[in-house]
């Protein structure tokens, strides 16, 4: 008895013995983080948890707001800082309220060298515990959120800004 063609037995066998890799250089990239960062869901309710709990200043919540989440040690935060401020400049979109995050440092650091170096112009700034930040990010950084009225409409990382 002949069960398929041999190429189709070729395909079952090749695929078996790549799958198990494909899998382990998924999980090694982060697929986890990867898709827990598109699941808006989540980065809803952790932002608004972070709100409700006072984690958060709940004037973030009202009308158009950007909120920018950022480590005040990372060059890609830097960057992605600097295009924000230069795309804001050129569009004219200053008017709306910008409100940088940070993840608390475990030690004392002063915000201004991270706003010499960029020279975003921001109305808030917030401090969060490690955790809190970390649900809010979903574990990646930088993150720019547009909200209206509390609504993520828009989110920018690194390559999307």
């Amino acid at each position: 008895m002949h069960s398929g063609s041999l190429l189709e037995q070729h395909c079952r066998v090749g695929l078996s013995r790549v799958l198990p890799g494909i899998i382990f250089i998924l999980l090694a990239l982060g697929a986890a983080s990867l898709l827990c960062g598109w699941d808006l869901k989540a980065d809803r309710q952790a932002l608004r948890d972070a709100v409700e709990s006072g984690a958060l200043p709940s004037s973030i919540m009202d009308g158009k707001q950007i909120v920018c989440f950022y480590s005040m040690v990372c060059p890609y935060c830097e960057k992605n800082a600097e295009r924000l401020e230069r795309s804001r400049a050129k569009s004219g979109h200053n008017d709306i309220p910008l409100t940088v995050v940070f993840g608390r440092p475990s030690e004392p650091r002063d915000p201004s060298l991270f706003f010499d170096k960029c020279g975003l112009e921001y109305d808030g700034l917030a401090y969060l515990d490690q955790d809190i930040f970390l649900d809010v990010v979903c574990g990646r950084w930088p993150l720019v959120l547009v909200l209206k009225d509390g609504r993520i409409i828009r989110k920018m990382t690194y390559r999307g800004l």
